[in-house]
């Protein structure tokens, strides 16, 4: 086998033509160093900005946002901040003070949370100067279980046109907050509450009055009826066992009650002595008889007698032919 003269001898004429004819190769093959880099980062975008935009799952995202993006002069915005956080942390929102807020003016704030983890903060601003502003930051306050505070701050980037009033542009003009209606004045209503309380007064009087002079005729009482059904009444508890002191101080006080409605005698209020002067004098029949039931009854009351149920039998049948018999 014949080996080529260009590879076996020593002699360097031979090997130039050879590595000139190499390195000329690789030069028409090379690749720029800046081509391999944007290589590099198209392979490696990808991963970068996976990295970037991934966020762990709880940190809180904001997001402030507003419309119209122009107004004129005294117009109002709508500005709207929602926070979605961990549902175990608690959220609050703080806005600039007034000097802080200039050149907007606070009109309306009201915070909803419609879902647990969820907190958005509706605010409306009236703004009072022609020019391109800012909305103001709001300031967002995250605390967790153990009470460690995380304070952001969370704007739009974009920002607001002011432009000025104009003949075309002022077709309605709302103040900063609604108008409240004025309180109802009570004085008014005085007059009204004075005259009727004044009939209402006339009135009851006069029924009054009506009352008075024209009383409802009443049904005579029949006190000799009413005496003779109590007695039989006791009667019927004497059978059921009632006890002879309690017939008889029943019975004392009934003849009492029958003498003092039917004939006007203090009978109620008198002792029996009295009542027995008094029913002598009037001439009032079997006065004696009744009187006679009353010094019983009182001796019965006195611990004086013992009478047994027969005795008392006896007394009441006296007391219903003495009333019956007037």
């Amino acid at each position: 086998m014949r080996v080529p003269l260009c590879i076996v001898m020593s002699d360097s004429r031979l090997f130039y033509p050879l590595n000139e004819t190499i390195a000329s190769r690789n030069k028409e093959i090379e690749v720029p160093m800046s081509v391999h880099l944007l290589l590099m980062l198209i392979l490696l975008l990808p991963f970068s900005l996976g990295n970037a935009t991934e966020r762990p799952a709880d940190e809180p995202r904001l997001k402030s946002v507003f419309s119209p993006s122009r107004v004129t002069l005294g117009d109002r915005v709508s500005y709207r901040t929602t926070a979605v956080f961990d549902p175990s942390h608690s959220v609050f929102f703080t806005l600039p003070d007034s000097t802080g807020l200039m050149p907007f003016v606070l009109v309306h704030r009201e915070v909803k949370r419609p879902e647990n983890g969820i907190a958005l903060l509706h605010t409306e601003l009236a703004v009072f100067a022609v020019g391109e502003y800012e909305l103001p930051p709001v300031t967002v306050i995250f605390r967790d279980s153990t009470g460690k505070e995380t304070t952001v701050l969370s704007a739009p980037y974009e920002s607001i046109m002011v432009e000025a009033l104009t003949d075309s542009a002022m077709t309605e003009l709302l103040p900063i907050k609604p108008i409240k209606q004025a309180y109802p004045s009570w004085m008014k209503y005085l007059p009204a509450v004075y005259v009727s309380a004044a009939v209402a007064a006339v009135i009851l009087f006069v029924r009054l009055l009506m009352k008075k002079n024209i009383a409802p005729s009443r049904k005579p009482i029949d006190f000799r009826k009413e005496a003779l059904k109590q007695i039989r009444r006791l009667e019927k508890n004497l059978e059921k066992g009632m006890r002879p002191e309690a017939c008889y101080e029943q019975l004392s006080f009934l003849i009492r009650e029958y003498l003092e409605g039917a004939y006007h005698i203090k009978a109620l209020e008198a002792v029996t002595r009295e009542i027995g002067d008094e029913l002598e004098g009037s001439g009032v029949p079997h006065a004696d008889m009744l009187v006679g039931l009353l010094d019983q009854a009182d001796l019965v009351k006195f611990a004086e007698s013992r009478p047994m149920t027969e005795e008392c039998r006896v007394s009441i049948d006296q007391a219903r032919k003495a009333i019956s018999s007037l």
